[in-house]
């Protein structure tokens, strides 16, 4: 976490207090400044990419296409720290999709295409977009899912790693409030229904493999989306309404990363 005191590095924050990020289910992780946050989370994601590959020969991460892990995307390309990730045996699921061709610029896997499947060289067969135009797209992925996941000599079953967003609605990754996709319970796979997105319609994974899998990572930025999850932690809501509150992590590691505005957003400031 951040410090108030910079000591002998010739500079002071005297003053200053120390964010309290809420109490949140898992480990919760507080950046210094400013992109530290995406520091800690990448060093997270290459560590378990790194030990999931030797243990189990291959790494399969799921990412949400949203918006807000772009600078992730960018930054796990120009990181010189990251050169060692194992994109050669990195299966990549797209965790959410609008319901557009995938030329669309609204097209979560046509933005995630530039910004990490290309520059990463991830070979083309490890890529596993959703067919969000199809009728039957949660079925195709849940097909998929079966032939690559289940399928597995080792570490069958699970993802290795998904990465998520939560903003201050509530959404993690395409499960939306008020949509009745994160009550989901068995299927892995939904088609669900935005009221705040210059789309609606998407297809996402669900809280069952979401909650199956070896590492939950969610990011948390803003003073706003701090706001939210405090509230969460002291009155939680149902998970219909807010459906990060769904995450568990029961089965493997959870783990947020809040920057130094999300954590500290219900601080009580000294006058």
């Amino acid at each position: 976490m951040g410090r108030s005191d910079a000591g002998g590095d010739g500079y002071s924050l005297e003053g200053a207090t120390e964010p309290v990020p809420p109490k949140l289910p898992g480990i919760v992780e507080v950046a210094e400044a400013g992109e530290d946050i995406l520091d800690l989370l990448t060093a997270d994601m290459l560590a378990q990419a790194l030990d999931c590959s030797h243990r189990y020969g291959s790494f399969h991460m799921a990412i949400s296409g949203s918006e807000g892990l772009e600078p992730l995307c960018r930054r796990m390309m120009f990181d010189p720290d990251l050169r060692r990730f194992p994109w050669d045996r990195t299966h990549l699921w797209i965790a959410d999709d609008r319901c557009v061709p995938r030329n669309d610029p609204l097209s979560c896997f046509w933005r995630l295409r530039d910004t990490l499947i290309m520059p990463a060289g991830i070979p083309l067969p490890h890529v596993h977009p959703i067919p969000s135009t199809e009728e039957t797209a949660d079925e195709m992925v849940e097909d998929r899912l079966r032939l690559e996941l289940d399928s597995r000599s080792h570490g069958a079953g699970r993802l290795d790693c998904i990465v998520l967003d939560v903003d201050q609605t509530g959404r993690v990754g395409g499960l939306f409030p008020g949509d009745d996709a994160s009550m989901e319970t068995t299927r892995r796979v939904r088609f669900t229904r935005s009221t705040h997105d210059a789309y609606p319609h998407w297809v996402s994974l669900t809280l069952p493999v979401i909650n199956a899998s070896r590492m939950i990572a969610v990011l948390a930025r803003g003073e706003a989306t701090g706001q939210a999850l405090h509230r969460v932690a002291s009155c939680p809501p149902s998970v219909r309404d807010f459906p990060v509150v769904g995450l568990n992590g029961d089965e493997g590691l959870l783990k947020w990363y809040l920057d130094r505005d999300a954590a500290g957003a219900n601080d009580e400031t000294p006058d």
